[in-house]
């Protein structure tokens, strides 16, 4: 089974490194994208440094947190690996790193051989308006709430986005009120088949069309398509019948709808987990915890 290995980063660099050594493997291709707001790094830092792997670098997007730059990231990350097809793609961000070893990733997708991991979060889109009016609603300025170093500025766009979402819920906008799609949320981070990446990169104009706008639409889009697009039945359940993606994302200890950075004292936790992959990690806040995992999958590498 072949693994197309889907990556997105803007920091953190040697962390990154980190990553491509521990999916480093005869049957794994990485594609990562590199944020091109991200001065301080060089694609040519990162050649060579997969020894099984295939890795391939780009860099071809700014990417604004919230704006549909993040879709279309993901779409070109997607349809670049589609072209050599894999059985599986994984989509992760740069602060991610594996929790269970490459043998074991290949040994649960073996066993679960067809199944989308994909979260649907039903509760959180039924409860939050804010959600339901991502589609909702035109989001004009998403690219400018967080683009600017000088947070007064971002400021200013964020003031008069809300003006403009103000007045439509007051003209009551629904500009996908004919839309022959149910819209679905939930986490972006996936591991799907080549079927299903197929199906996206079909309808990639529907998607435009509809999220272009969108506040957070990388949440939305492959939800949306999965379910109406024929795959509702094939993704993975837990045995209490959630859908899971199969990562570990600690939002409760989050800040300001950015999850928890786990640390030197979450080892145990960790290693608990069934989730295949965790995020996130970062070195600027705590190197060790990112070390001690990689101590243990790759002497399991060098073991197996």
């Amino acid at each position: 089974m072949r693994h197309g290995f889907l990556i997105i980063a803007h920091n953190n660099w040697e962390q990154l490194k980190q990553l491509i050594k521990l999916l480093d493997d005869e049957d794994h291709d990485m594609y990562i994208h590199i944020d091109k707001k991200s001065r301080d790094a060089a694609l040519s830092d990162f050649e060579g440094i997969g020894e099984k792997s295939r890795v391939y670098l780009y860099q071809e997007y700014k990417v604004y947190w919230g704006g549909y730059s993040q879709v279309e990231t993901e779409l070109f990350l997607f349809e670049k690996a589609h072209r050599t097809g894999y059985d599986y793609y994984h989509l992760i961000s740069g602060g991610d790193l594996p929790l269970k070893s490459n043998r074991e990733i290949h040994d649960f997708f073996e066993r679960n051989r067809g199944r989308q991991l994909i979260e649907f979060d039903e509760s959180k889109l039924k409860e939050d308006p804010e959600i339901r009016r991502r589609t909702r609603l035109y989001h004009f300025l998403q690219n400018y709430r967080r683009a600017f170093r000088q947070r007064w500025l971002n400021g200013v766009f964020t003031f008069l986005e809300r003006i403009l979402l103000g007045i439509q819920i007051v003209i009551r906008m629904d500009r996908v009120k004919d839309l022959d799609w149910t819209i679905k949320y939930g986490s972006n981070w996936v591991s799907i088949t080549d079927e299903l990446v197929e199906s996206l990169l079909k309808h990639r104009s529907k998607i435009k069309k509809i999220f272009s706008y969108t506040n957070c639409g990388d949440e939305l889009f492959i939800q949306t398509v999965a379910y109406n697009c024929g795959f509702r039945d094939s993704v993975y359940t837990l045995p209490d019948g959630r859908t899971s993606n199969m990562r570990l994302i600690d939002w409760e200890r989050g800040k300001k709808g950015n999850p928890y950075t786990f640390r030197r004292e979450d080892e145990e936790l960790l290693e608990k987990s069934e989730a295949l992959f965790a995020r996130k990690f970062s070195e600027s806040v705590d190197r060790e915890i990112i070390g001690k995992l990689c101590e243990k999958l790759l002497a399991g590498k060098t073991d197996g």
